[in-house]
């Protein structure tokens, strides 16, 4: 099939929301990072990134996407590699090793992960016995949990447990059984309170225990002088996105004029918290429109798993909407303080071009199995 009949089938919706919420992160991205010196050239770079993302974007749409089932176990694999030489090969920022320093760019393995997964589970779950088997759940979480747990180690806590909801929901589409997940979740449930105790690193650990103190201050309490000593530590970052959100109101400062943006309270801003900008400069209507595009593009993708009968398509579809929606909900509820302060960044609005030209791409594979019906004469086995 050549290109132009392609273009023409593929899903508009899903292309306007990345799109718009790409824009919004541009203007973002601009506004957290103009008047500091260090970041300034964010924007620009963030615009490139976009630019090369819809490059690679357009070239993942036009090959048949049965290449990448084909391809899926290499691609988990070079994944898989590539997260075991990050402790060899990368450099230590900020007390972590997650990036290839390469000339002019990084590269962060952890993000492409993520499509890896989607694309290895999707290939694993194809097929309905499968599924519905003791096999078909340990080997499922085993792939995931293999990337999972190196990312870990990294330290990042916040990208390895993207992977779970991610694995619940294609194996939820795959037609594992209700009882089955529930063992699933319930082995997650045992795995992070022993990872409380053997895996995390004390400082994460301790943004565990400041999380579960705050809710417990009053506003009387916040005069004491030990919680005052845990905002200046452990708490300062969510609790600056806390004040940024809150004092945004409903309509914002203005973009630029967010003070806890401006006059530089609020770190990683254009990163981790970029929610929090958006909140503080936009308000309330600005976030719920964001949150509105999020949930046009995972219902577009969705849309898409709904109209695909072909299995490999439709799980992909499913893991790429689960992944963008549950990270996309974290990022939001960290800088909201609804759980333990952890980096991630919200897909197609916080800088970075690792997470940017991953998730473009995982985007790019759904349109790319949207645009095409495959002929399945067999019945359909996600009823």
């Amino acid at each position: 099939m050549s290109a132009l009949p392609i273009l023409r089938r593929v899903a508009p919706w899903p292309l306007l929301c990345t799109f718009a919420l790409a824009l919004t992160g541009l203007v973002f991205i601009g506004s957290a990072t103009m008047d500091d010196s260090a970041f300034g050239a964010q924007q620009g770079r963030q615009a490139l990134f976009l630019l090369c993302s819809v490059g690679v974007g357009f070239f993942v749409l036009l090959p048949h996407y049965v290449h990448v089932m084909r391809a899926a176990w290499l691609i988990y694999g070079v994944v898989v590699l590539a997260l075991l030489g990050l402790p060899f090969f990368a450099p230590e920022l900020n007390g972590s090793r997650r990036w290839y320093a390469l000339p002019g760019f990084s590269i962060q393995p952890s993000e492409f992960a993520k499509l890896a997964v989607v694309i290895a589970l999707a290939a694993l779950l194809r097929f309905k016995q499968r599924a519905r088997t003791f096999d078909g759940l340990i080997v499922p979480m085993i792939v995931a949990g293999v990337p999972a747990f190196l990312i870990l180690r990294q330290p990042d806590l916040g990208s390895s447990l993207v992977f779970a909801p991610v694995l619940l929901a294609m194996c939820y589409a795959a037609g594992t059984k209700a009882r089955s997940i529930l063992l699933v979740v319930l082995v997650a449930a045992a795995v992070g309170v022993l990872g409380y105790f053997y895996f995390l690193h004390g400082y994460q650990r301790e943004r565990i225990d400041v999380y579960l103190q705050h809710w417990s201050w009053t506003e009387s309490k916040l005069n004491d002088p030990d919680v005052r000593s845990v905002l200046r530590g452990p708490g300062y970052q969510p609790w600056q996105a806390l004040v940024a959100l809150g004092g945004g109101g409903m309509t914002g400062f203005g973009i630029g004029d967010g003070p806890q943006n401006r006059y530089d309270f609020l770190p990683y801003r254009s990163e981790d918290y970029v929610i929090a900008v958006v909140g503080e400069e936009t308000g309330w209507l600005g976030c719920l429109c964001v949150l509105g595009l999020v949930t046009g593009l995972v219902g577009g993708l969705l849309h898409l798993a709904s109209c695909t009968r072909e299995r490999f398509g439709r799980l992909v579809c499913v893991g790429v909407a689960a992944w963008i929606g549950a990270q996309s909900l974290m990022h939001v509820a960290v800088c909201g303080w609804l759980v333990p302060s952890t980096g991630l960044p919200m897909p197609l609005v916080s800088y970075g071009g690792s997470s940017t030209l991953a998730t473009v791409r995982g985007i790019a594979l759904c349109l790319n199995i949207g645009a095409r019906r495959e002929p399945i004469l067999a019945a359909d086995g996600f009823v």
